[in-house]
C-alpha cells in the first residue's frame, strides 16, 4: 500500500469522524435556537473545522487542487474569527440596558504610559475591530491573488524567492492574521471580568487554538519547504511529502479540537426549560452599575430554528453580518482618518450615513447602537 492511499485513509476517517461530531453540535444548535443573535455566530465559529478537514482531505486526494483551495479556508477562517469576535460583543450588549455605545462610553480601558493622552472606550472599541476586520479583507485579496499568480506561473508553493508571489502572499497573511488575533486576545483579557459568565476561556482556547496551530504549522511547513529539508523518496513522492503531511496533521488534530468544541460551544445554556424558563448566559446588571451572577429569565417565545432549524442554517450561509460588519471597519477607519486630518471638531458623523439597516446584529436596537459607535460626539450634538 503507497503512503498517498494510507494517507487518504486516515485523513478520510478523521474527516468522516470531524463531520459528524460538529455537524451534530451545529444541529443541535439549530433545533435549539433560542438566541439567535449568539448561536448563529456560534454554527460560523464550529462550521470552520469541518470546512478545514474537507478541504486538507481533498487536497490529499487531489493534490493540484491544493494550492487553489488552500487561500480560501484562509477566508473561512478570518469570517469564523470576526463572528467569535461579534460573539464576544453580543456578550457583553446581551442585555437591552447596556447596548455597546453605553458600556464603552463608560469603560475605561488600559493606558500605554509613554502615552500622553488617554485612549477612550469607544476608541480602543474601534481600534480592536478594524484590526480585526482588516483581516478577512485581506483573505479575500490574497486568495484571489493567489489562484491568479498560480495560473499565471508566477506563485510557486515550495519556493521563497523574492520574484515568487509565494513569499509576499504569505507575508502579508501572516501581518494581517497576526494584527487581527492579537487584537481578540486584547478584547478577551481587557474585558474578562465582564465576560465571566460565559465561559470564554474554553470559548478562546477551543478557537485560538485552531487558528495558532494552524498558522504555526504553516510557517513550519513553509521553511521545511524552502530548506530542502522535506524531500521526495522512494516511498513519498513530491505531493506526499509537500502537500500530504502537512494536510493529514491538519485533519488529524481537528479530531480533538471537534470533541473539544462539545464543551466550549455547548447547546445546554440555549434549551428552554422549566416550562418557559430559559438559562440566559449573559451578565445582569443591578441599578448601581455592578455586574451580577447570570439568572433565570424568561421567554415569551420557543425556539425560533423552524423545522430542523431550517432557520439557522439559512443564516449560517447569510454573508451580510460579516459584511455589514467590514463596512462599519472601513467606514471606523474612515472616520478616524477624517478626525486626524480635519481635527476633532470636525469629524464626520458617518453613522447618519448608513442607512436603516441594522448593523452588524439583527436584534432591536443594536443598528442604532453600532451607528452611534461611529461618532462618540453625535450625543453631545444632541
Amino acid at each position: 500500500m503507497s503512503f498517498h492511499r494510507l494517507n487518504m485513509i486516515i485523513s478520510g476517517a478523521c474527516t468522516a469522524f470531524v463531520c459528524i461530531a460538529i455537524f451534530s453540535l451545529m444541529f443541535w444548535h439549530a433545533i435549539h435556537l433560542s438566541k439567535p443573535r449568539e448561536q448563529i455566530k456560534i454554527l460560523k465559529i464550529c462550521f470552520l473545522i469541518p470546512l478545514y478537514t474537507i478541504a486538507s482531505f481533498l487536497s490529499i486526494c487531489y493534490p493540484h487542487a491544493f494550492v487553489y483551495l488552500s487561500p480560501w479556508l484562509e477566508l473561512f477562517q478570518a469570517v469564523a474569527l470576526g463572528s467569535f469576535f461579534l460573539l464576544l460583543c453580543e456578550f457583553i450588549s446581551s442585555d437591552s440596558r447596556s447596548d455597546l455605545d453605553v458600556f464603552f462610553i463608560a469603560f475605561q480601558p488600559p493606558q500605554k504610559k509613554q502615552k500622553k493622552a488617554s485612549m477612550t472606550g469607544l476608541e480602543w472599541f474601534r481600534k480592536q475591530w478594524i484590526a480585526i476586520f482588516q483581516y478577512p479583507v485581506v483573505a479575500l485579496l490574497t486568495s484571489l491573488a493567489t489562484d491568479f499568480t498560480q495560473v499565471a506561473g508566477v506563485y510557486c508553493l515550495d519556493s521563497n524567492k523574492v520574484y515568487f508571489a509565494h513569499l509576499w502572499l504569505t507575508i502579508i497573511t501572516s501581518v494581517s492574521i497576526a494584527f487581527a488575533v492579537m487584537s481578540v486576545l486584547s478584547f478577551y483579557r481587557t474585558l474578562k471580568p465582564h465576560l465571566a459568565s460565559h465561559r470564554p476561556l474554553s470559548k478562546l482556547l477551543a478557537f485560538k487554538l485552531i487558528v495558532g496551530l494552524t498558522f504555526l504549522e504553516r510557517i513550519i511547513f513553509t521553511i521545511l519547504r524552502s530548506t530542502n529539508v522535506l524531500e521526495s523518496t522512494s516511498t513519498l513522492s513530491y505531493a506526499d511529502v509537500n502537500i500530504g503531511i502537512p494536510n493529514l496533521v491538519i485533519c488529524l488534530q481537528m479530531v480533538p479540537f471537534s470533541i473539544f468544541f462539545h464543551y466550549a460551544y455547548n447547546v445546554g445554556p440555549y434549551k428552554v426549560t422549566h416550562g418557559s424558563q430559559c438559562y440566559d448566559p449573559k451578565v445582569q446588571e443591578s441599578a448601581a452599575g455592578n455586574y451580577q451572577t447570570p439568572s433565570e429569565v424568561s421567554i415569551s417565545h420557543g425556539y425560533e430554528g423552524g423545522p430542523l432549524g431550517v432557520r439557522a442554517w439559512i443564516g449560517l450561509f447569510n454573508p451580510m453580518e460579516i459584511l455589514r460588519a467590514i463596512k462599519f471597519g472601513l467606514d471606523m477607519a474612515q472616520e478616524v482618518g477624517n478626525r486626524d486630518t480635519r481635527g476633532p471638531g470636525n469629524q464626520i458623523e458617518l453613522g447618519a450615513n448608513m442607512g436603516p439597516e441594522p448593523m452588524p446584529s439583527t436584534a432591536h436596537g443594536h443598528g442604532q447602537a453600532y451607528e452611534r459607535l461611529l461618532n462618540p460626539n453625535e450625543r453631545t450634538m444632541r
